[in-house]
């Protein structure tokens, strides 16, 4: 990469199946095709795997020991001092807050750039605990930049920490052509928990199922909300309606299948399922929550947004687009220019800006 970095290092808290996980994974495998000297550090083990695969030229470390105690804490923290020595990267990138806050204790004293990203709305995202929520807002002072993917997001970070973030959207990864014909089948994609919704979308397709018996929905992803979210789908009686598949990798070929995808979530940082799903031509209904999808979706020109938390309104919704193929097939074939607006290399272009600033 010309007038570019030639040592990168990208740490997140682990490498699994998640939106940010991608995104990192992604940008690495970038570089590397780039030239540049990509390391991804983590700071959990080596178990379990990594879930997408990287560039073989990609040196991958782990950062030990495991555990919870403060005295593993440090350790990681020293080990990861020894790293920023060792490889003396032209920038450090580190996603989200777990990892944001060892990252830049590490980074003390070193002359090291550190950029770090919130890939969640602050004030929505309550999975973090105190002690973190307050480590956060000390250490990220200690930021060389901090990055949000938009500016609703950013504007909170200014307004109640006194940053000024720099805002990145996501980049849409090259993709296939869409292939296949599209089912009678809804999709939802993400991590089985609270955050994502989707206890309301088993609510709102009982309300639409009756009128609809040719379709059916999948919810593809892990997380400990399984179990809920099944009994939740026996209760009202979508057993044979609704599949839980799991873990795919092949998310491609279930967006081009589906005739439908919802993302019903309660927040958002920028959904990756949602720019996805899109830029494979499927015709999406998001719920128009803090903060992303009304970056990417203009509300009934390449997409549907509904109201945070209202099945009856998500309902409503997907049964007028149930009820129209022609509507479906508008949405999805405008939906499809995401590819143009996210693409990788115009992103890509931000970030680097964002770690070897001019």
């Amino acid at each position: 990469m010309s007038n570019g970095p030639t040592k990168l290092l990208l740490v997140a808290d682990a490498l699994g199946c998640g939106g940010s996980e991608r995104q990192l994974v992604d940008m690495a495998n970038f570089w590397a095709a780039k030239g540049v000297r990509v390391t991804l550090a983590t700071w959990s083990g080596p178990s379990p795997p990594d879930f997408y695969a990287h560039d073989p030229g990609i040196t991958r470390v782990h950062i030990g020991p495991e555990g919870a105690s403060l005295r593993s804490h440090v350790s990681r923290v020293r080990a990861m001092r020894l790293l920023f020595r060792g490889l003396q990267p032209d920038a450090v990138l580190s996603f989200l807050p777990r990892s944001n806050v060892p990252t830049l204790l590490a980074g003390i004293g070193l002359d090291v750039r550190i950029v770090v990203s919130e890939r969640a709305h602050p004030q929505q995202d309550t999975s973090l605990a105190l002690p973190w929520r307050i480590l956060r807002r000390l250490t990220y002072a200690r930021a060389d930049l901090v990055v949000s993917q938009t500016q609703v997001t950013a504007a909170w970070i200014r307004d109640h920490w006194g940053h000024a973030p720099c805002v990145i959207p996501n980049a849409l990864r090259v993709l296939p052509a869409p292939y296949g014909s599209r089912e009678n089948l809804i999709v939802g994609v993400g991590r089985l928990v609270r955050q994502k919704g989707f206890d309301l979308l088993l609510d709102a397709f009982a309300r639409v199922a009756p009128g609809f018996p040719e379709w059916r929905v999948a919810i593809l992803g892990v997380g400990p909300e399984h179990d809920r979210l099944v009994s939740q789908r026996d209760a009202l009686g979508l057993t044979d309606r609704v599949e839980f598949p799991g873990r795919v990798r092949d998310v491609e070929r279930w967006m081009s299948c589906a005739g439908l995808v919802v993302q019903p979530s309660r927040f958002e940082g920028f959904p990756n399922a949602v720019l996805e799903a899109m830029g494979m031509g499927a015709p999406v209904i998001s719920a128009d929550c803090p903060a992303g999808p009304a970056d990417i979706i203009e509300d009934g020109t390449n997409g549907c947004l509904v109201p945070v938390e209202d099945p009856l309104a998500l309902a409503r919704t997907m049964e007028r687009l149930l009820a129209d193929p022609s509507l479906r097939q508008r949405l999805g074939h405008a939906a499809i220019s995401v590819r143009d607006r996210f693409r990788q290399e115009s992103v890509m272009a931000q970030w680097h800006s964002a770690l070897v600033p001019a």
